[in-house]
């Protein structure tokens, strides 16, 4: 694609209107930069904006104008900014009109139905939530537990909120994060005591949102890790955390090394289908500027969620930390730093295609052009099946810019991984042959000695193989056949479904259901 007219990093990457936008950061010799880009028909546009924000936030109002604020004070990034602006997307200006209550540099705003927003985080500086209320005005709402650096806010609710980081407002790690209520006491998740967040600056909440605002579900996607550095998702639904349970592992090398993903998460309702991205982890350490991308591909609706991995060839200049996801369902990059240099910053834009396009509509061919052009890609196949049969010499290069995904690809290295992979294989065959999920009181110790192995043993190879708890890799047999009971006697009761599938209670088939499906029994059963 076109690269970005000024090469950039600390810059906001969002989707306003359908248009790609990167909005302030600063250029070449850490330098902010007073411009926003656009990207439209095949080119990236400028606009002039009022003031620089480098490591400022930006979110789009409800009213459709987007909200820019904060950012450092001066070059190489130092200082903390009050100068806030609005962005219409209609006529491309930008307009000056007030200041922030409190000075801010990597700060996150979340919008609001009333107009307003919600803005909190700070780097080197005291923090705070205070809220835009719309008309022009910025003021004080409350104090935080602790201060946070570029903090995730998620909804709760209509009008309520969580506030949480993996960085305090000096950008140190905090692997056990506080969370902040917008309303009520602030409070530890045990989840995130196992499992911490991705010590990462990007993130973008509501790119990773999966829930239904009319149905007051609002339920998200995070990264994260746990000590061994295993990554998996986080689903947090109305505040509640729960471990996503996923049919593998996410992969943590391929054939060229380890992987290093983001913290971004990128959610396609439409298709129920989410991205996470990867690179190698070399592109981390060492001062170059290219690399593989890894695409891991969630559909999170299925319980458990199914994984599906790709890769692209070697790019050059990218940065996995800058994306949006595109309109069409696609994955654009631009900008950023991949030789983690800030004097440096790239102007490459790249567009990564993984959603399931319909070809024949994106073109306008007729059906008949598809049907020629599929027999004549079937003849080439064969030809090329023979051909490499007889000469298995000089491998040619693939050079898709996505290779197709391999389904629940599993890197398994060592021995241990072996051992845990056919630990679970013969896990698995136990709880679907003999049905053991049935048992409302089945505990860890019971599968263990069906197994003739330890307690920790099955723990430590759930968690492995499929990133989750004993009791979550059960509930996710339960559910699969309370779904299969609803689908195939429409007519039974919820009570009998709950106590046939193996639910301790009615509370804990609702909470569960809930939570690994994104709506309740009555609701699956409607739309299903």
């Amino acid at each position: 694609m076109a690269d970005l007219n000024n090469p950039r990093t600390g810059h906001v990457l969002i989707s306003v209107n359908g248009e790609p936008t990167v909005i302030g950061g600063h250029t070449n010799n850490y330098v902010p930069t007073a411009t926003i880009e656009y990207y439209k028909d095949g080119k990236w546009h400028i606009v002039p904006s009022a003031f620089t924000h480098d490591n400022g936030f930006a979110v789009q109002l409800s009213s459709g104008k987007v909200l820019i604020g904060g950012g450092h004070e001066r070059n190489l990034g130092i200082g903390q900014s009050f100068e806030v602006e609005l962005y219409d997307p209609l006529t491309h200006t930008c307009e000056g009109f007030s200041s922030l209550d409190t000075k801010r540099a990597l700060a996150s705003a979340m919008a609001l139905d009333d107009g307003g927003a919600l803005i909190t985080g700070n780097w080197h500086h005291d923090d705070a939530i205070e809220m835009y209320d719309g008309k022009g005005g910025f003021h004080p709402m409350k104090g935080v537990s602790c201060g946070r650096a570029n903090p995730y806010i998620l909804r709760t609710a209509k009008d309520d909120a969580i506030i949480f980081s993996s960085l305090d407002s000096t950008a140190a790690f905090t692997p056990y994060p506080v969370i902040d209520r917008l309303h009520g006491e602030s409070y530890r998740e045990p989840l995130l005591e196992e499992w911490g967040l991705l010590n990462e600056y990007e993130h973008m909440p509501s790119a990773a949102f999966i829930g239904d605002e009319a149905k007051g579900d609002y339920s998200y996607l995070l990264m994260v890790e746990n000590e061994a550095g295993q990554a998996a998702i986080a689903r947090v639904t109305n505040g509640e955390f729960s471990l996503l349970p996923t049919d593998a592992p996410i992969p943590m090398s391929y054939r060229w090394g380890g992987i290093a993903y983001g913290a971004l998460i990128f959610a396609n309702r439409q298709h129920r289908r989410a991205y996470l991205l990867g690179t190698d982890t070399l592109q981390y350490h060492k001062p170059q500027d290219t690399g593989h991308i890894y695409i891991v591909a969630i559909d999170y609706a299925q319980v458990p969620a199914h994984l599906t991995f790709g890769y692209t060839d070697v790019l050059q200049g990218l940065d996995i930390r800058k994306a949006v996801m595109t309109p069409d369902g696609d994955l654009m990059l631009a900008g950023g730093i991949p030789a983690e240099n800030n004097f440096k910053p790239t102007a490459a834009t790249w567009l990564l295609h993984v959603s399931p396009h319909d070809q024949a509509a994106r073109t306008g061919l007729p059906w008949w052009a598809w049907t020629l052009i599929g027999l004549v890609l079937a003849a080439l196949a064969t030809w090329l099946m023979l051909l490499v049969r007889r000469r298995k010499k000089h491998p040619t290069l693939e050079t898709p810019a996505v290779k197709p995904l391999e389904e629940n690809h599993v890197i398994t290295d060592n021995s241990e991984g072996e051992e845990d992979a056919q630990l679970m294989r013969r896990m698995c065959q136990l709880m679907e042959e003999q049905q053991l999920y049935l048992n409302p009181d089945l505990k860890v110790t019971d599968v263990a000695d069906a197994l003739g192995t330890t307690r920790v043993a099955v723990s430590n190879c759930i968690r492995s193989q499929r990133g989750c708890t004993f009791p979550q890799l059960v509930n996710t047999y339960r559910v699969a056949l309370a779904q299969q009971l609803l689908n195939s006697q429409p007519d039974i009761k919820l009570t009998e479904v709950w106590t046939a599938a193996g639910f301790s209670s009615e509370s804990s088939f609702y909470r569960i259901f809930k939570a690994l499906t994104g709506t309740t029994p009555t609701d699956w059963r409607s739309n299903n």
